[in-house]
């Protein structure tokens, strides 16, 4: 349900089951690494190029939320992902390796909290029980 011009109320209120975070280098040395699941020792998490790393991020991301949960990705209608990176490639290829249905999103610095709101849309909506969103970037 809409209210105003700009705020959707679920009827259904989505909830967020699990979490992950994945950094690398940098993100350990900061004052929320306590916060992160995992941490790399290098900012390419021992890949050959950002894209890769980026999609190793998303990978380690996805399985360790999944891992959390108790679930497989069967279980898991859909996945909205999206990086900063060739226009989600490296979200593609994280993707790759599933068997959830994904949808690429490019929204910048909003890409995660435009996954949110698309998939609590299509949980309200019954179109999705369970579904995954994922972003990733560097520095």
């Amino acid at each position: 349900m809409r209210k105003g011009t700009q705020t959707l109320v679920f009827g259904s209120k989505p909830v967020i089951l699990s979490r992950a975070a994945i950094g690398g280098k940098k993100e350990g040395e900061g004052p929320l690494a306590a916060y992160f699941d995992f941490l790399g020792k290098d900012a390419k998490l021992g890949q050959k190029t950002f894209e890769k790393a980026e999609s190793k991020l998303q990978e380690l991301a996805l399985d360790t939320a999944k891992r959390k949960l108790g679930v497989s990705y069967e279980d898991i209608d859909v996945l909205f992902a999206g990086d900063l990176l060739n226009q989600c490639i490296s979200s593609s290829f994280a993707a790759r390796g599933t068997s959830i249905p994904f949808l690429g999103l490019y929204g910048a610095c909003s890409t995660m909290a435009q996954g949110l709101a698309l998939g609590g849309v299509l949980v309200e909506a019954g179109a999705a029980a369970r579904l995954a969103v994922s972003a990733s970037s560097h520095f």
